[in-house]
């Protein structure tokens, strides 16, 4: 494919413009085509670091640039004068191209980019609520237990919310929280649970149960407050004896270590010498940030209730006491600060649910629906047992079935043979057996890729920047392509011509001081010692190599790795001090063992012209490629002649940063 082919190739493929810039003024034509100050910003400023960066360049540097801005479009404009647009090949790799990139820059923009400003909204604002959940244990009737959660909906008017939770809730938590959960903000709770949440007033409550994967939920919302941020917290823990337990000695010591640091004792000098959490001790009972999510109600309470430098008093847990100290309070963050944490948390939380609703929205609008007596049909006229990338499986196909569509759209159906040609060339595909089940969930999938492709063609037009991309591959591909036809195809390479660069360039073909020895690789010593007893006694050593060796690919070497330069690796540094045939015992080596037997040496030298070969075909084509391109760039300047106006050039980056954006 050309696409494989375009990158890396040509500097100028990197080469990005932007619009016309029509009200920027004209830095150089090329024939009848004008090319503004604006362009070359556009694109210095996007290859070169932003615009600060390209304000600090050198009108050397810009010159240079500018050369390769106009080389690139001089190649391009007569890529379009010798028709290539019109190309088969180009065209396909284009449309095929577009269609992928617009996918993933719609779903971007569709999904993603909202979801996470929504994460980060909902952020700014705590919530909190109470619930009574209604397992739904696997296989139960879910219409009874819907029935259920809304009897007790029913009751919500005229009995305490609280109480209603201890009776009803099988959240095992109830019975300690009677169904509060806290304040909480975006990616603590389950999506269904979150969303209706958060578009609940303060005293609503559900009016109909709200499903998630843990059952029915029955929500009451009790509280919104703007984001407390996090606090930093040091503590002192006091833990109760080893025998489990609360003890009048801990709590004793507790409240003697809180008054002592009420009379101006050094919170961390009471850490120092009574804090038993061993980790935190060496930071002065520093244990970091915490958002009011992530602690319990009652411990969320007193971390965002106390000032900073304040202590609390000795709180009880199961294991002991701690008393905590706030340290420091910061706000929430900003979105850019906050971006790449909250892109993680939504794709792991969100992206999957609210991309299933975007198809879902995309197969109404587009009307794409699978036909499922066609795809039954196509089914029971194949060979079941086939693989889908073994292409002879469709032969048995007529042409009436070859035409019938499997998935119907608005735009662009999907008949047996567009089934075919996808799962034949498509890496997600072409491995699976085309037995009903696999048929069914690729068809599935397909479903899926059409309505999205659909959607996509259309991108462009909703999305300036990517019709901007878009025609910047393009105008890739139609690089490579006219560089292919008038510059590598038209270099003359012949065995003379070779031989003529090697006379002018040998002494820069020469061979160092190189080795030849053979191996005997072994996992084990007991192995490699039983080998070299045989070589020992007389053995011939390709032979005990072929027997012994365990490098792969060496066996059927005989153990030989041929001339290579003495510093190669290891074993050739150190088979480079050896006398010519001569064998080494054992030796640990790549977390094994092994034997070289030194073969030869040969001492630093020229290359051969055959040698060299290899490296005077590369060297020569760079040359002669260049001098082509030179030639080529010079007859294109007489066909469409380039003017450059120097003085717009000089006040390039001159106007201020905020109207360049």
């Amino acid at each position: 494919m050309i696409r494989t082919c375009i990158f890396g190739l040509s500097i100028y493929v990197l080469v990005l413009f932007s619009g016309c810039g029509a009200s920027s003024p004209t830095l150089a034509t090329i024939g009848d085509e004008k090319f503004t100050l604006k362009d070359f910003e556009d694109s210095y400023v996007k290859n070169s670091g932003g615009w600060d960066t390209c304000a600090r360049s050198t009108m050397e540097e810009r010159q240079k640039f500018l050369d390769l801005l106009l080389n690139f479009r001089l190649k391009v404009k007569e890529a379009r004068a010798q028709g290539l647009e019109k190309d088969s090949a180009i065209i396909s790799e284009s449309d095929s191209y577009s269609i992928s990139v617009a996918q993933s820059y719609m779903i971007e923009k569709d999904v993603v980019e909202p979801g996470v400003k929504q994460f980060y909204d909902r952020k700014k604002e705590d919530v909190r609520a109470s619930h009574i959940l209604i397992r739904i244990p696997p296989n139960k009737d879910t219409v009874a237990l819907f029935e259920r959660a809304m009897k007790i909906i029913t009751e919500i008017p005229t009995a305490p919310f609280d109480s209603l939770a201890l009776k009803y809730s099988e959240d095992p938590y109830a019975k300690t929280n009677l169904g509060d959960l806290g304040f909480f903000s975006s990616g603590k709770m389950v999506p269904e649970f979150e969303d209706a949440c958060y578009s609940m007033k303060v005293d609503e409550y559900t009016k109909l149960p709200v499903r998630s994967r843990y059952g029915y939920h029955i929500i009451k919302l009790t509280g919104r407050q703007p984001s407390q941020g996090s606090v930093r917290i040091s503590h002192i823990l006091l833990r109760n004896n080893a025998f489990g337990g609360d003890t009048a000695a801990t709590k004793d010591t507790a409240w003697m270590v809180y008054n002592k640091i009420k009379q101006g004792e050094s919170f961390a000098e009471m850490v120092r010498k009574y804090s038993k959490d061993a980790q935190s001790i060496p930071n002065q009972g520093d244990i970091g940030y915490y958002e009011r999510d992530r602690v319990p109600p009652n411990i969320a309470k007193v971390f965002f209730g106390l000032p900073v430098d304040s202590v609390s008093e000795p709180m009880q847990f199961n294991y002991g006491f701690h008393i905590f100290k706030v340290t420091d309070k910061k706000p929430l963050q900003s979105f850019e600060e906050l971006h790449k944490d909250l892109k993680g948390s939504y794709q792991q939380l969100r992206y999957q649910a609210e991309f299933n609703s975007y198809v879902a929205r995309l197969k109404a609008q587009y009307k794409v629906s699978v036909d499922s007596s066609a795809v039954s049909k196509f089914i029971s006229s194949i060979d079941t047992t086939r693989i889908a990338s073994s292409a002879t499986w469709k032969d048995t196909l007529t042409t009436e079935i070859m035409i019938v569509p499997l998935i119907r759209c608005s735009g662009h159906p999907l008949t047996v043979k567009d089934f075919a040609n996808r799962v034949i060339t498509t890496d997600e595909f072409k491995s699976i057996v085309l037995n009903k089940t696999s048929i069914w969930n690729t068809i599935r999938k397909l479903e899926e890729n059409i309505a999205l492709e659909e959607h996509a063609r259309l991108a462009p037009t909703r999305f300036p920047l990517l019709s901007q991309l878009l025609q910047e591959y393009k105008e890739g591909i139609l690089l490579y392509r006219v560089e292919q036809d008038e510059v590598w195809q038209k270099i003359l390479v012949n065995d003379s011509l070779l031989q003529d660069y090697y006379a002018a360039h040998k002494e820069s073909y020469r061979w160092p001081v190189r080795v030849n020895f053979a191996e005997i690789y072994t996992r084990a010593d007991s192995m490699a010692k039983k080998a070299y007893w045989k070589l020992q006694y007389g053995e011939d050593f390709g032979e005990v190599a072929q027997e012994y060796t365990n490098r792969q690919g060496y066996q059927e070497k005989k153990g030989v790795f041929g001339f290579q330069p003495f510093d190669a690796s290891e074993l050739s540094r150190k088979a480079s001090t050896m006398a010519t045939d001569s064998i080494t015992p054992p030796f640990a080596n790549q977390g094994g063992w092994s034997i070289i037997k030194a073969l030869g040496q040969d001492s630093a030298r020229m290359k051969t012209f055959d040698e060299a070969m290899p490296e005077v075909a590369t060297a020569y084509q760079v040359v002669a490629s260049g001098q082509r391109e030179k030639e080529w760039l010079e007859s294109l300047k007489k066909k469409f002649p380039v003017v450059i106006n120097h003085e717009v050039l000089s006040e390039a980056f001159k106007r201020k940063r905020i109207e360049a954006q």
